[in-house]
């Protein structure tokens, strides 16, 4: 099976505008409030910043090493750590996900500071982090969707940057996909470009299990992804 690929829209990811002021953490919704103010007008604005592409390879070659923390998938070794191993444990397989929202949000992020209008900055930059996880939330029911017509599980996503899983592993994860996926590279420091982008792994196996994210006992408090997942999840 090669890529899986999706090509979303924003009406796709059904996001709402409470979605929005929760990314924010707003707790005061009136209009008065100029980051709600603002966020309205933008959020008008989505469809036409937002390109939306992702998906998923699944590898059936693989072994999981929980001591040693390292998957090997098609000879070649990932290092999502122990804790993501447990997680993926009695996985017979792994699909590699990959996820962007689109350079859009940068670009309209980085005019607004330009202009020193930094609140817009902001909320058009958190925006990027709702859509582009939104997208992977719609990406990841489709694969859950088709593999549970065989009567398989998937488990949660995990990707470099959560669970002391070192952000610089993108590049062998990279490694397992065909290059530069739907426009995406990596930097000398292995992020994303687009910075709105995701990618990890999902475990298949007729008995793995979906767990709580376990942001709450996490020992990395500098994690990028704990707002974004206590936001949505919440």
């Amino acid at each position: 099976m090669g890529l899986i690929n999706y090509h979303l829209n924003i009406n796709d990811l059904n996001i709402e505008f409470s979605d929005v002021l929760n990314i924010l953490q707003v707790t005061d919704n009136s209009p008065d409030n100029p980051v709600v103010y603002e966020s309205i007008q933008l959020f008008g604005q989505l469809k036409n910043i937002a390109n939306i592409q992702g998906g998923y390879f699944i590898h059936n070659k693989i072994e999981v090493d929980i001591e040693k923390g390292i998957i090997n998938i098609k000879g070649m070794k990932i290092n999502p750590q122990k804790q993501i191993c447990g997680y993926m444990k009695n996985s017979e397989k792994i699909a590699l996900f990959v996820c962007t929202a689109g350079e859009g949000f940068s670009v309209y992020s980085n005019q607004y500071n330009k202009k020193g209008d930094y609140l817009k900055g902001f909320i058009v930059d958190s925006m990027g982090s709702l859509v582009v996880e939104k997208s992977m939330d719609f990406i990841q029911k489709k694969l859950e969707e088709e593999v549970l017509l065989s009567g398989i599980r998937i488990t949660n996503r995990y990707s470099p940057g959560y669970c002391d899983w070192k952000v610089q592993d993108q590049q062998q994860l990279f490694g397992l996909l065909p290059e530069n996926p739907y426009n995406i590279s990596l930097s000398e420091s292995s992020l994303m470009i687009p910075i709105k982008s995701v990618s990890g792994i999902i475990g298949i196996g007729k008995n793995v299990r979906k767990r709580k994210y376990s942001c709450d006992i996490c020992r990395n408090s500098t994690c990028i992804y704990r707002k974004v997942k206590s936001s949505l999840i919440h």
